[in-house]
């Protein structure tokens, strides 16, 4: 298995005094699916920094602890791309399986747990040693990934089979299957991890399961009006504040703002063409939006509710990580 650089010289890169590395570089980057690029943007002026080539249909982004190196799903090359982000270029990759989908990195910045969606399986990957430390079988077409706020457990989706899979940290065991609605995307945890939320994109409504529990009690609905495509959530975020929630809803165009403690929508915002992922900027001012069908991000001034203008980014734009 052929790589650009030794995993080793990974470590070397983060060996380096504390003010060689890149921090708080002021751009943004967003993966281009069609283009197989990350476009890294200036947050200030949004004029391009420069496009990073990577492998085939970019999508899925993560950060390493300290932010000095970005993790880029390519997954018709079914492999990982790791971006330098002081140097802006590839230096090396990671296999995790074939066609990794979503992937989440553990907070130590050991391991990294990829969907393998073609497989049908969840690959846990030992980063430093580019090996794979397990493989899990999972319901069909498996998705996103998301670590519990204690690091006990990883919640992944799997779109087909309509479930949640709760899969222990350490033991690698599935400690339950959860049924929710069609197609489940995204999530997050509520900071006290009592609670996941998860976007079922063709039923159109986000679950809320009791972590405790491990039952689904209660659920968002969405009803915008004049949209001009059906309601499909995706992306979903916690906001700063902790008691807003923002859900992306796809074919719809529109960005719903709900109160998380009574679960209701507070409002809706225009934005591009298939609202799919988001991130907030470092200050968490802006929420900043990909519309993968109009090839551009929706810069939303958080307090004050409101879309500040919309910037072109690459060719199917999918996800977008803030260093700002």
């Amino acid at each position: 298995m052929k790589q650009l650089l030794p995993i080793l010289a990974l470590f070397v890169v983060l060996a380096v005094p504390e003010g060689a590395l890149a921090k708080g570089t002021g751009y943004l980057f967003i993966s281009n699916e069609k283009d197989h690029t990350v476009t890294v943007l200036d947050s200030k002026t949004f004029e391009v920094v420069k496009n990073i080539q990577t492998g085939r249909r970019p999508r899925d982004m993560q950060w390493s602890p300290d932010k000095s190196l970005l993790y880029v799903g390519a997954s018709a090359d079914s492999r990982v791309d790791i971006i330098d982000v002081a140097r802006l270029e590839v230096v090396d990759y990671l296999i995790p399986g074939d066609d990794p989908d979503q992937f989440a990195v553990t907070e130590d910045g050991k391991i990294l747990i990829a969907t393998n969606e073609d497989d049908n399986l969840a690959t846990f990957l030992d980063i430093s040693e580019n090996s794979i430390l397990d493989q899990i079988p999972t319901g069909v077409e498996p998705e996103g990934v998301t670590i519990s706020p204690d690091s006990k457990r990883v919640y992944i989706t799997s779109e087909v089979s309509q479930m949640i899979h709760v899969v222990d940290m350490e033991s690698h065991e599935v400690l339950a299957d959860i049924l929710v609605g069609s197609r489940p995307r995204r999530a997050f945890f509520t900071p006290d991890g009592r609670e996941y939320w998860v976007t079922n994109e063709i039923s159109g409504y986000v679950s809320i399961i009791d972590t405790e529990k491990l039952k689904v009690i209660d659920e968002v609905h969405f009803d915008p009006k004049g949209v001009p495509g059906d309601v499909t959530p995706v992306g979903i975020a916690l906001g700063p504040d902790g008691k807003t929630a923002y859900v992306t809803l796809g074919h719809a165009n529109r960005l719903a703002v709900v109160d998380v403690r009574t679960r209701k929508v507070r409002r809706y915002l225009l934005v591009g063409t298939r609202a799919w992922n988001l991130d907030f900027s470092g200050d968490k001012k802006f929420l900043y939006v990909v519309n993968s069908g109009s090839d551009d991000v929706s810069i939303i001034d958080i307090e004050a509710e409101k879309v500040l203008k919309t910037v072109p980014v690459g060719r199917y734009p999918h996800a977008l990580k803030a260093d700002n």
